[in-house]
């Protein structure tokens, strides 16, 4: 259930990361004054934030759309213009915020508008009603903060991904953008935002889903500078961490990663569950000749049922002479179960190569 907000001076203190929180402050009190009711107010856009102003917008450089009745999210209709946040409310209890971006357009619905306000300012805001709602406001006041020119976010934002108290999504939005915005001028930098996330992945009193979020952001980094982490975490004592990073990095299609799983998969005290894990991921989109080789060479040695299927459907569905061949060896081969000689046909009835379907055909006849 949501409520009304005002920020405590310490709370924003807190959030706004900055020397002063009367900025944040004043536009807490015009909200507050305002008659019961919807608000709106409208501030500076990032560079790369367009909309039509009323049903979409776009920020193209952090890969962000939204849409509201079905926006057309055409690039003639994308114009530059300000951010506009629309606070809904029942009374005075928040139960919902609206984001747009571009030119500014009547808005009959949109209430009491309190016209423009300085972006850092708006952000600040935005970010303390993140940090005190609950439910959908919350996520959505993330929303318009993100969008707003010349903000300093990473202190907030920070304090959000850290804070146990939020909501799940909350959390999760605060950590992906953190990620996103680590190298912002005036901000955290780089190296405490990775600390924050190395922290929050290593913390066994995190939700998995939270620590799961955590590592998963930080093998999206932009030009791998997470890699060494997630390598980090794949040794790490705690087998959930350990099993959790092997997968992100057998999808990954970073050199260093692929290299590191490849080792991994040679060793003899790898955990069945992670061996599974990391066999499904190395074939994926990067994988290679070498890796479905390695795969073919590892089968014999492989102790489990769970390892081998993965090996036989991973190569099955890569296709290519070589390992079409080793399908067909394998389904004819008497020394292998009848599941497993059922399993290659099947792997190998997925390929639409004219003369697979004959020596499949002949296989099964015979």
């Amino acid at each position: 259930m949501t409520r009304s907000f005002r920020p405590t001076l310490a709370v924003v203190a807190v959030l706004a990361g900055a020397p002063s929180t009367a900025p944040a402050q004043a536009l807490d009190r015009l909200v507050s004054g305002a008659p019961d009711g919807t608000v709106q107010f409208h501030f500076a856009a990032r560079e790369g934030v367009c909309g039509n102003g009323h049903s979409f917008y776009r920020a193209s450089e952090m890969g962000y759309y939204s849409s509201y009745n079905n926006g057309n999210g055409n690039d003639d209709n994308c114009a530059r213009g300000p951010v506009r946040a629309v606070i809904v409310r029942a009374g005075r209890e928040v139960i919902r915020i609206e984001t747009y971006a571009g030119p500014l357009s009547n808005d009959p619905d949109g209430g009491k508008d309190l016209g423009a306000v300085p972006a850092r300012e708006a952000a600040a805001y935005l970010l303390g009603l993140a940090a005190t709602l609950d439910g959908r406001p919350a996520r959505d006041a993330i929303q318009p903060a993100i969008l707003a020119d010349s903000a300093v976010l990473t202190p907030q934002l920070t304090q959000l991904a850290r804070d146990q108290a939020r909501a799940r999504d909350v959390r999760s939005s605060a950590i992906s953008w953190l990620a996103r915005r680590r190298g912002e001028p005036g901000g955290v930098g780089a190296a405490a935002a990775q600390r924050t996330l190395d922290a929050i992945v290593r913390d066994r009193n995190e939700s998995e889903s939270i620590r799961r979020t955590a590592l998963s952001t930080v093998g999206n980094f932009e030009r791998g500078e997470g890699i060494p982490l997630l390598i980090a975490f794949a040794g790490d004592a705690d087998s959930w961490i350990s099993r959790q990073a092997l997968s992100s990095l057998a999808n990954s299609g970073d050199p260093r990663a692929r290299q590191f799983v490849r080792d991994a998969l040679r060793r003899t005290d790898l955990p069945e569950e992670s061996r599974s894990a990391v066999i499904r991921g190395v074939g994926n989109d990067y994988a290679t000749s070498a890796d479905y080789k390695l795969l073919r060479e590892l089968y014999p040695s492989v102790n489990t049922d769970q390892e081998r299927n993965a090996i036989i459907n991973v190569v099955g569905n890569a296709g290519g002479t070589e390992n079409v061949n080793w399908l067909l060896a394998l389904a004819k081969s008497p020394t292998e179960t009848a599941g497993r000689r059922r399993q290659a046909v099947s792997a190998l009835s997925r390929n639409d190569d004219p003369r697979v379907k004959d020596a499949l055909k002949g296989l099964i006849d015979r």
